[in-house]
């Protein structure tokens, strides 16, 4: 219960603290490769880790929901890295930073199809094994994490209003909107990785 509330609580200082980071950390702190994307990274790495971990310790039907949920993990944290591309110089530099693009990889074909494959297993093992009985599972213990997600449903609204899509903008009230932007981003990842530690909770009632 420790590491759930430990996580929870970082993601909502992530989430509270971007507005006012926004006006005061330096802006290359948001490029890519940068702290705060660097951050995003760990995080998702853990988030795949752990999803493999507690689905090679669980019992059905959760051990196919932490099967289900790693490789989501693992194309968030693809798309990230731009597939690779990072680990490469720079194609250019912008305003927001260095520009890298998936675009030079050789491999560039492959990532569509492969990411395809990892989304029709996760969907696969969803309807095969019935996943949706987790939730009502963790509905019945109280303990779905409601707040969790909504929470970072919440901080990918801000995410678009920051980066004006969908008709939606932050940029008069904000200071460096890509500050503000990845340290939401970092939030909404943490928000879910608390979520996937509060269904571990419940689960682990059930093994």
């Amino acid at each position: 219960m420790f590491v759930h509330t430990a996580f929870r609580l970082v993601a909502l200082a992530a989430f509270l603290a971007a507005y006012i980071l926004s006006f005061h950390l330096p802006n290359w702190t948001s490029y890519e490769n940068g702290p705060i994307e660097m951050a995003q990274n760990l995080v998702l790495l853990i988030g795949g880790l752990q999803a493999i971990s507690y689905g090679t310790q669980a019992k059905e039907p959760w051990r196919y929901l932490w099967f289900a949920a790693a490789p989501v993990w693992f194309i968030c944290l693809g798309r990230e890295l731009s597939w690779g591309a990072v680990f490469l110089p720079p194609i250019k530099f912008a305003a927001s930073g260095p520009f890298y693009t998936s675009a030079v990889l050789p491999y560039k074909a492959l990532v569509a199809p492969l990411v395809g494959l990892l989304l029709l297993f996760s969907f696969g093992l969803f309807v095969r094994f019935k996943l949706w009985t987790v939730g009502l599972l963790a509905s019945k213990s109280r303990q779905l994490p409601v707040i969790e997600v909504a929470m970072a449903g919440v901080a990918v609204l801000l995410m678009t209003a920051a980066e004006n899509h969908m008709n939606l903008s932050l940029e008069a009230y904000l200071g460096y909107g890509q500050i503000f932007e990845e340290t939401i981003e970092l939030s909404a990842y943490l928000f879910l990785l608390a979520a996937q530690h509060r269904l571990r909770l419940v689960a682990g009632n059930k093994w």
